[in-house]
């Protein structure tokens, strides 16, 4: 990504931001993102044992840098996910497609209590 383009994603909506994650083709692009999830209470169980499972083998790829997930102390329904991934491209065409990963999201997005919401950011410097 340019610089001109890093200039101006700062002042896109977030909605463009995610969308723009869909078509970037250029190799290297870092990507730093939280994500919110609100979970039913009946299907806490289930998504935490998803979560616990998905969370080693994708910290392991080469791609990730970090991935944290914190559980609020307030509302123990909400999680947030912090996450940095070296190459967004390598994200979202190797490690999204990958058989474990799936397997979380098809368990996790049946649990959702509301949409989850994801946060594009820039590295702040």
């Amino acid at each position: 990504m340019s610089d001109h383009e890093l200039a101006h994603r700062s002042a896109m909506t977030e909605e463009e931001a995610q969308s723009r994650l869909w078509t970037v083709t250029e190799p290297g692009v870092p990507l730093l993102l939280t994500v919110t999830l609100t979970i039913r209470p009946d299907r806490l169980d289930p998504f935490g044992d998803a979560l616990r499972k998905v969370l080693p083998p994708a910290r392991a790829e080469d791609a990730c840098l970090y991935l944290n997930v914190g559980r609020s102390v307030a509302d123990p329904t909400v999680f947030v996910l912090s996450e940095s991934w070296r190459d967004l491209v390598e994200f979202r065409d190797v490690v999204l497609q990958k058989d474990y990963y799936r397997e979380y999201v098809r368990i996790s997005e049946d649990a959702y209590a509301a949409p989850r919401v994801v946060t594009v950011l820039d590295v702040f410097r």
